[in-house]
């Protein structure tokens, strides 16, 4: 990682925070990055750090507490063939290479919700039919309904 001037950028971290007269464990308060990842970055070991996503994120964190411009470290780092994805082409490249994964619905839903829901429907529908049957039957058979007669005590109505 060696800068135009011969440093690397870890050394040009160092030198930044040296100037500002703070310590790693200082550093490590103040942008709460952990004191292991602070050195990492200073003795430019990459791969101190999973990937370069973590190793980015911690460089702009820490350059940014330094009053460094992060992003351009970055692009150094990148430029000279360190990174691995980001040294391959710009993001539209990358991008294009990179596969889409369709989702699907959860199997939760496909399995139990699905047919639950199927179930409930098809009892509901049951339900109207019967109800209106019940309907039906009760205003049709009331018109044949006969009026009988009535006897209250020794006398007929009707």
């Amino acid at each position: 990682m060696a800068e135009e001037n011969g440093s690397t950028i870890g050394q040009l971290l160092r030198r930044e925070r040296e100037k500002k007269k703070q310590s790693i464990q200082d550093a490590h308060v103040a942008t709460k990055i952990s004191v292991v990842v602070l050195r990492a970055l200073e003795e430019d070991d990459v791969t101190a750090f999973p990937s370069d996503t973590y190793h980015k994120g911690f460089l702009k964190n820490y350059a940014a507490w330094l009053g460094l411009d992060g992003n351009r470290l970055w692009g150094q780092h990148t430029r000279r063939g360190e990174g691995s994805a980001e040294a391959a082409g710009t993001f539209w490249d990358i991008e294009e290479t990179v596969r889409e994964e369709k989702l699907g619905s959860p199997r939760l839903f496909r399995r139990l919700v699905l047919p639950v829901l199927i179930a409930a429907i098809v009892v509901l529908a049951v339900l109207l039919v019967r109800a209106n049957r019940k309907v039906k039957d009760l205003t049709t058979g009331a018109a044949s309904v006969q009026v009988e007669d009535v006897v209250i005590g020794d006398e007929r109505k009707v």
